[in-house]
């Protein structure tokens, strides 16, 4: 499929891009895109995800809304990066080897440190392994980020039930968990050594069978949005906060691990407007970023990563929704309602942005 010049350019204007790349290996089969959002704070980063996209329009919207999302990320978290983000197109099962990984990982060398990567959908951390055989510019390699993320999403949910219910016990609190990755289970397995009750779903039946084993019940993939309960975590793909879900949904908070859970800015206004009160994807599942970042500056400083200090970290994640929250309730739109948690989230992420860069400034590696 042939992508027309003004279409890239509208795409990017759209949301003020800096840079798009496109990179292609005909030996290898690599196609790869990487997106570069923002450097105003520090360099691009973000993980690269693998995936078997219908055509090439859908893998550059997807690592656009994924960019994006990683410079409010980064800034919201307290971090001194940018936001992007990079696809490479195909089945993981299929054409991922060693060989396409250090190519990509030549590739990343070329940008010359404006981007830096790590894993995510598609990838491990022994694939970022392969790719820092060819490049400088990767974190993640010595810390896995998805229990990291997972910790961060338990604390988030547990400052959900402290604003809503005004305690934030999990004894007796049921969560409904979709999917059942690195990062929902462990979520899982947190929650249910704190006494929650869990509803789980998942395509893959070990993953299932591993959380079953842990305590959980099960629901077809298709019933869990329905199911009645206090907290719905959405821990796999982006979009399923929608005009058909959201109707079903039977839940008080809607918190999870998912990135660009909500399928357009309107679901968040509609999770409002029913008395759902939503964690923005980006603030909550912060914690493998807030591992990432420290991971790659305890590298460049010959430093050893202090756990315990980055636990600390993203335990602050509830304290940073509840700052949210509270923005949410001080700011009105045009037709005098509160701003949604969503939008709060993104004028208290552009807010650090504005004040620390002024105007954009290229980042320059040194």
């Amino acid at each position: 499929m042939q992508l027309q010049q003004s279409f890239m350019f509208e795409l990017m204007e759209r949301d003020d891009f800096e840079e798009v790349v496109f990179f292609q290996d005909a030996r290898t089969g690599l196609k790869a895109i990487v997106a570069i959002h923002d450097t105003t704070l520090g360099p691009a980063l973000g993980g690269t995800r693998i995936w078997s996209y219908k055509n090439e329009v859908d893998a550059l919207r997807d690592v656009l809304r994924l960019a994006k999302a990683m410079t409010l990320k980064s800034a919201a978290a307290g971090l001194n990066f940018g936001g992007g983000k990079a696809v490479i197109i195909g089945d993981p099962k299929k054409i991922k080897n060693e060989v396409l990984l250090r190519s990509y990982g030549r590739f990343i060398q070329s940008l010359g440190g404006r981007f830096i990567t790590g894993e995510d959908v598609g990838t491990t951390v022994g694939d970022i392994r392969i790719i820092k055989t060819e490049t400088d510019y990767v974190s993640g390699v010595k810390l896995d980020p998805s229990p990291f993320t997972a910790y961060g999403v338990y604390h988030g949910i547990k400052a959900c039930l402290e604003y809503v219910f005004g305690d934030d016990c999990l004894d007796g609190v049921h969560v409904a968990v979709q999917g059942l990755g690195k990062v929902g289970s462990e979520l899982v397995r947190l929650l249910i050594e704190s006494g929650a009750k869990v509803t789980v779903t998942d395509i893959d039946e070990e993953r299932v069978k591993a959380c079953l084993e842990m305590g959980a019940e099960y629901v077809e993939p298709s019933r869990i949005y329905s199911v009645e309960c206090d907290v719905f975590s959405p821990c796999a793909l982006g979009g399923v906060i929608n005009d058909s879900t959201i109707k079903r949904l039977r839940c008080r908070i809607v918190a999870g691990a998912a990135n660009n859970q909500l399928e357009s800015e309107k679901h968040g206004d509609m999770l409002a407007n029913l008395g759902i009160l939503y964690a923005p994807d980006y603030i909550i599942n912060a914690g493998g970023l807030i591992t990432v970042a420290h991971e790659y500056q305890c590298t460049n400083q010959y430093k050893e990563v202090d756990t315990e200090m980055l636990l600390k970290e993203i335990e602050q994640i509830g304290s940073r929704l509840k700052e949210i929250f509270r923005i949410s309730e001080n700011i009105l739109d045009s037709s005098g309602r509160q701003v949604s948690t969503h939008k709060a989230a993104e004028i208290w992420a552009m807010e650090r942005i504005e004040k620390l860069g002024g105007m954009k400034k290229m980042f320059i590696p040194q």
